[in-house]
């Protein structure tokens, strides 16, 4: 045999093996793209079989909702929510979630059977305010049609003693020749009476109020079931504060504190107090007619006008006694970019006032 044919029969050998490898090899891989959709094909049924049955527990209450009635401030109630397991299944209580004025202790137990009653059991602490109030509950179990159950509990806070006025109505101006408080000018309101309502004596012991707008003498050592205070109001701080609350403490056996809200008016306002463009496009001005009110019927004097980027003007004043009346241009300014929106401040400035600023919002039109 010559080296001729030595050379074919070599690379004859070679490639035999060559394709007897590569059948395998397919063998192996098609063997193994078959394992895989088998074990794909599978997975459904051991996934399905491994999610748990809805549950056939029913919880079933007597009542949702408890009402009080008339209690006193800060006063503790207890109260029972009884309910049964109405399914065919364990009923699993996971959990029972309070609000802030609810306390509920521990369960006796989790698990009640087929027709087994239980108790939640709560213990309301009332607000130390006079009028309605209402709490809720949330009870977490297994009972898969109604996993939350809501329960309510309401009442009435009822004082013991009684104040009038609970609301009062403050004025940013002093009457002519009024009293004076370390030198701030300051001017008297109406008497604060306080009185028991169940015959028993108190003491007035501490007297305060939001941002010290309102001062009130008095002296803890009169125990009497009926007291006339006399409050003062600080102007300058009532302007920084205009509504708020007097918070009167009282050592009363079932009165702590009582609460009398005040507000007042703004010497002078807008409408509208903010002025709100949308759809805005560069090079159509908008109008705007803008209203500034005293709402103590004092004369307005207008000093100057202004904005700080000159997007609003005002092109018209017509005045009336307590009021004016302005006609403002608004002018979208070129886009920056991709903002969409614009802004801008009109400031009104009062001659002797306070001066009155108003915000400018734009939204540039959207291209649909």
């Amino acid at each position: 045999m010559n080296s001729r044919s030595c050379k074919f029969l070599v690379v004859i050998l070679i490639l035999s093996l060559f394709f007897a490898a590569s059948s395998q090899a397919k063998g192996l891989f098609a063997k193994s793209e078959e394992q895989a959709e088998s074990a794909e094909q599978a997975e459904p049924a051991t996934t399905e079989a491994e999610q748990p049955a809805a549950s056939n527990a029913r919880i079933k209450f007597d009542a949702l909702e408890h009402d009080f009635g008339n209690i006193a401030p800060e006063s503790y109630s207890d109260c029972n929510f009884t309910f049964t397991n109405a399914g065919s299944d364990i009923l699993k209580i996971d959990r029972v979630h309070g609000t802030c004025k609810c306390t509920v202790p521990d369960l006796e137990k989790k698990e009640y059977a087929p027709g087994e009653s239980g108790q939640i059991s709560v213990q309301f602490h009332a607000p130390k305010y006079q009028g309605p109030t209402t709490q809720h509950l949330t009870v977490f179990s297994s009972d898969s049609n109604s996993p939350r159950v809501q329960l309510a509990i309401k009442a009435y806070v009822e004082l013991k003693v009684a104040v009038t006025p609970d609301q009062m109505t403050l004025s940013l101006i002093a009457p002519d020749g009024g009293p004076r408080l370390e030198g701030r000018e300051a001017c008297g309101i109406s008497p604060i009476t306080l009185e028991s309502t169940d015959g028993e004596k108190f003491a007035v012991t501490k007297a305060e109020s939001t941002g010290d707008v309102v001062s009130i003498a008095f002296d803890p050592n009169n125990v009497s079931e009926k007291h006339i205070l006399n409050p003062v109001v600080n102007l300058e701080n009532l302007k920084k504060s205009l509504n708020g609350f007097i918070i009167l403490t009282l050592n009363h056996p079932h009165c702590k504190s009582i609460r009398v809200q005040y507000s007042s008016l703004k010497e002078f306002e807008t409408s509208p107090s903010v002025i709100i463009i949308r759809n805005a496009v560069v090079g159509e001005i908008q109008k705007r007619t803008i209203y500034l009110t005293s709402n103590y019927s004092q004369p307005i004097e207008i000093e100057s006008i202004s904005s700080d980027k000159g997007i609003i003007k005002v092109i018209s004043q017509e005045q009336t006694e307590n009021q004016y009346k302005l006609v403002a241009e608004i002018a979208p300014p070129l886009q920056e970019g991709q903002l969409r929106v614009f802004s801008d401040t009109l400031h009104i400035k009062l001659k002797e006032k306070e001066p009155i600023d108003i915000s400018c919002r734009g939204f540039y039109k959207t291209d649909k």
